[in-house]
């Protein structure tokens, strides 16, 4: 489902005081939002009736096909009720589809609503198929789910209410059932985050009975990616994510980004990981034709996602010139790439300070690249570029990449 690791962008309360905490917060419950579309097949091949009609319907959503999506997903659920992911998947499609043409808090009450609705669904499911731990992992996605809602209003009590039973739901299968190599992924998110968060964070997660581990939650996400029935869809777009902005590992990226694009090629987010892949890897000749490529796509995407990616573009095009040594160039670009952003996770944000921090140094304008490389820090997203502008606020970047 595309989902970028970072924290929430708000312009106007990202320096508050309580940062710390709502970041901490939702950085550790992203694992939901990640597990709506893995989940929605953790099945193998063909094991539950109606796996054709919802395999087909999570092909179509990650291809971009939202309406298509959501009219398979819909005929599935009466088709065949009975199947364990179809009701959590055709709520998550119609949520992402109406950010298309809805107010962020319009999209909050159609996912709510539906959530109710599948919520005494899977209360029931659990009940008559109550030795299969796929449902119970489903019902845990849903109620984790409605995390995700309150998240966005700033409902902290309830958001950690939801996220807590949704999460030892998922937790308890995962322990009992470890064959079942999908629930490794959100396991791993958790433990990952976990490892690199404070001593209070890590604490909190060991009362799970999980490791606030950077190396095992890599390891779980790598096995999800490579060995996971479903999962390696939102395990290699997680894993691309993290190799490109966290662990500063883009030839680990690439490998992962790769494979999304082959599989999905219609998938803008996909595209821009592997392009970033591309160039962080000194591949300009592949970087320059999938720009064009993707030039030519935003006339193909609906009017929230272009608000959303055409500055994300205008980052990885300020990057490619960049790797050139065409810093005005890159500079006009990155510019324009911070002024318009406004998707909600921010973790390109802050690597579009730091690539302008590098720029004004590279001009030699230290004043405004210091500026740069505070905006970023600022943002306290754990990421890569935040160590690397701590670095270079101390001392001018006078590198080459």
């Amino acid at each position: 489902m595309n989902l970028e690791v970072g924290s929430y962008y708000h312009p106007k309360d990202h320096r508050s005081n309580n940062k710390f905490y709502s970041i901490s917060i939702k950085r550790m419950l992203r694992f939901y939002f990640f597990s709506l579309f893995f989940f929605s097949s953790i099945l193998a091949s063909d094991y539950y009736e109606g796996d054709f009609a919802v395999k087909e319907g999570v092909y179509a959503f990650y291809n971009y096909d939202f309406d298509q999506a959501v009219n398979i997903l819909t005929k599935a659920r009466k088709d065949f009720p009975d199947h364990p992911g179809v009701h959590l998947i055709w709520a998550a499609s119609r949520w992402v589809k109406a950010q298309s043409n809805l107010t962020i808090e319009e999209t909050y009450n159609r996912l709510e609503s539906d959530l109710k609705d599948i919520e005494y669904i899977y209360s029931d499911l659990t009940k008559k198929y109550p030795h299969d731990p796929v449902f119970k992992l489903y019902r845990g996605s849903a109620i984790g789910l409605k995390a995700r809602v309150t998240l966005g209003r700033k409902q902290w009590l309830r958001t950690l209410s939801y996220a807590y039973k949704g999460f030892n739901i998922i937790e308890d299968v995962s322990k009992k059932h470890p064959d079942i190599i999908d629930a490794q992924l959100p396991i791993g998110i958790i433990e990952y985050y976990a490892g690199m968060s404070n001593s209070m964070l890590k604490w909190a997660i060991k009362l799970y009975g999980l490791n606030a581990s950077r190396d095992l939650g890599l390891q779980k996400m790598n096995l999800a990616a490579e060995s996971g029935s479903w999962s390696w869809i939102e395990a290699k777009s997680i894993l691309s994510n993290v190799y490109l902005w966290v662990e500063d590992e883009p030839i680990l990226a690439l490998t992962h980004s790769k494979d999304l694009v082959k599989h999905f090629p219609k998938n803008y987010y996909f595209k821009l990981l592997h392009l970033e892949s591309c160039i962080r890897t000194n591949n300009l000749s592949v970087s320059k034709v999938i720009i064009k490529e993707m030039e030519d796509d935003l006339s193909n995407l609906l009017s929230n996602q272009v608000v959303w990616y055409e500055p994300y573009l205008l980052y990885e095009k300020a990057l490619y010139f960049f790797k050139k040594d065409e810093f005005k160039n890159a500079l006009s670009l990155v510019n324009q790439a911070v002024n318009s952003y406004a998707a909600e996770l921010d973790i390109v944000l802050g690597n579009a300070y730091l690539l302008q921090g590098k720029c004004f140094d590279k001009l030699g304008k230290r004043k405004q690249a210091k500026e740069s490389y505070n905006m970023c820090i600022d943002l306290n997203n754990l990421s890569d570029a935040i160590l690397k502008s701590k670095t270079y606020l101390e001392n001018p970047y006078q590198g080459s990449k």
